[in-house]
């Protein structure tokens, strides 16, 4: 949960799903695939809040910033981000980060190959791309032999609030060469490619469903 010492305001409980807090203190598969409906800021449990998001817009505009249980970097999301956050089994018995990333970031390239996305590619640790142009940033959290993945995908939403939110991230993977946010990052719409967004919703469901019956 979020720290009071930089608390924004009270996340409702939309934003804290978004976010999979429930999900993880719950540690049992289950799969949540959940639009975002409202405008709210997510920190992973790695990094600091102060360095990661720009506070003080986000008290001028209301926006609360929640921390994830996974790892990663700051994400805004707002109506036309589409998330996913699934805890399943780890697929085997070392825990192997790489091995996981592959594993659920190849069930969402093949949920937008169904949509009619194709050449969708991983860059860097765990960036969804359209060319060199991110689409949907991922995280990740083991334990207990469990693993939790979680994605925001931009469907349509307006980019201009990732400038405004959010500064430069303290980590870059090395592709992204200091482009900002805007320069960075693309949504399917913008990239052309016109989806509906409870298509994508049901074919993510559809592709992240069996690793929680198999679990």
């Amino acid at each position: 949960m979020a720290d009071s010492g930089w608390l924004i305001c009270e996340p409702s409980a939309h934003a804290q799903a978004l976010a999979g807090l429930d999900l993880f203190a719950s540690a049992v598969p289950a799969l949540r695939v959940l639009p975002a409906r409202e405008c709210v800021v997510v920190v992973s449990r790695s990094r600091q809040p102060e360095r990661e998001v720009h506070l003080d817009r986000c008290a001028a505009d209301g926006v609360p910033v929640v921390i994830r249980p996974s790892g990663g970097g700051a994400v805004v999301l707002a109506p036309g981000a589409l998330t996913a956050s699934i805890v399943a089994s780890q697929s085997g018995g070392t825990a192997l980060p790489e091995r996981e990333f592959r594993r659920f970031c190849g069930k969402v390239v093949r949920a937008l190959e169904a949509c009619g996305v194709p050449d969708v590619v991983m860059r860097g640790v765990s960036d969804l791309c359209l060319g060199d142009r991110k689409i949907a940033g991922t995280s990740l959290r083991l334990w207990r032999g469990l693993v939790l993945f979680q994605v925001s995908l931009l469907i349509d939403m307006d980019l201009h609030l990732l400038e405004r939110y959010l500064p430069m991230p303290s980590r870059q993977p090395e592709y992204r060469q200091g482009r900002t946010h805007r320069a960075f990052v693309t949504s399917l719409r913008e990239a052309g490619c016109q989806v509906r967004e409870e298509d994508v919703a049901a074919a993510l469901e559809g592709k992240l469903a069996p690793e929680i019956e198999r679990a």
